[in-house]
Protein backbone atom coordinates (compact mmCIF):
# COMPACT_ATOMS: atom_id res chain seq x y z
CA UNK A 1 0.00 0.00 0.00
CA UNK A 2 1.43 3.08 -1.29
CA UNK A 3 1.91 6.41 1.99
CA UNK A 4 0.88 9.67 0.84
CA UNK A 5 2.80 12.26 2.80
CA UNK A 6 -1.04 13.45 3.74
CA UNK A 7 -1.27 10.26 5.41
CA UNK A 8 2.04 10.58 7.03
CA UNK A 9 1.12 13.69 8.25
CA UNK A 10 -1.80 13.09 9.62
CA UNK A 11 -1.08 10.17 11.60
CA UNK A 12 1.97 12.10 12.98
CA UNK A 13 -0.58 14.98 14.16
CA UNK A 14 -2.59 11.87 15.90
CA UNK A 15 0.29 10.48 17.24
CA UNK A 16 1.29 14.00 19.05
CA UNK A 17 -2.27 14.94 19.98
CA UNK A 18 -2.57 17.18 17.50
CA UNK A 19 -6.40 18.30 16.48
CA UNK A 20 -7.16 16.89 12.83
CA UNK A 21 -8.40 21.09 11.76
CA UNK A 22 -5.00 22.54 13.19
CA UNK A 23 -2.92 23.40 9.87
CA UNK A 24 0.57 22.58 10.03
CA UNK A 25 3.17 23.21 8.16
CA UNK A 26 6.99 23.11 7.14
CA UNK A 27 9.28 25.88 8.09
CA UNK A 28 9.87 26.81 3.92
CA UNK A 29 6.11 26.41 3.36
CA UNK A 30 5.19 28.61 5.90
CA UNK A 31 7.88 30.97 4.16
CA UNK A 32 6.31 30.53 0.63
CA UNK A 33 2.90 31.49 2.33
CA UNK A 34 3.90 34.85 3.73
CA UNK A 35 4.90 33.83 7.49
CA UNK A 36 7.99 33.62 9.37
CA UNK A 37 8.51 31.22 12.21
CA UNK A 38 8.43 33.12 15.71
CA UNK A 39 12.08 33.37 16.99
CA UNK A 40 12.79 30.05 19.40
CA UNK A 41 9.80 28.16 18.25
CA UNK A 42 10.47 24.17 18.09
CA UNK A 43 8.87 21.98 15.76
CA UNK A 44 5.89 20.95 16.87
CA UNK A 45 6.81 17.09 15.62
CA UNK A 46 8.76 15.40 13.33
CA UNK A 47 8.19 12.62 10.84
CA UNK A 48 9.51 11.31 7.85
CA UNK A 49 7.92 12.84 4.39
CA UNK A 50 8.72 11.76 0.44
CA UNK A 51 10.86 14.23 -0.87
CA UNK A 52 10.51 14.28 -4.58
CA UNK A 53 14.12 14.16 -6.04
CA UNK A 54 15.42 14.04 -10.30
CA UNK A 55 18.81 11.86 -10.93
CA UNK A 56 20.17 10.89 -14.08
CA UNK A 57 20.46 7.54 -14.80
CA UNK A 58 23.81 6.10 -15.36
CA UNK A 59 23.36 3.75 -18.05
CA UNK A 60 20.34 5.63 -20.18
CA UNK A 61 21.42 9.46 -19.22
CA UNK A 62 17.74 10.39 -18.92
CA UNK A 63 16.52 12.07 -15.93
CA UNK A 64 14.34 10.24 -13.56
CA UNK A 65 12.49 10.72 -10.68
CA UNK A 66 12.63 9.15 -7.29
CA UNK A 67 10.90 9.22 -4.13
CA UNK A 68 13.38 9.63 -1.07
CA UNK A 69 12.25 9.27 2.99
CA UNK A 70 13.20 12.35 4.62
CA UNK A 71 13.10 14.03 7.88
CA UNK A 72 10.57 16.98 7.95
CA UNK A 73 9.83 19.24 11.37
CA UNK A 74 6.08 20.82 11.10
CA UNK A 75 4.71 24.15 12.63
CA UNK A 76 1.36 25.66 13.27
CA UNK A 77 0.22 28.09 12.38
CA UNK A 78 0.21 29.55 16.17
CA UNK A 79 4.06 29.13 15.97
CA UNK A 80 4.22 31.75 12.93
CA UNK A 81 3.25 34.77 11.88
CA UNK A 82 2.25 37.19 9.00
CA UNK A 83 5.56 38.57 7.36
CA UNK A 84 5.27 42.59 6.86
Amino acid sequence: MATTNKILILEAKLENGIDFDTIVNTYPAWKRAGYMVKHGEKARFITKIWKPCKRKNKETGKDEKRLYLVNAGFFTKEQCEKIK
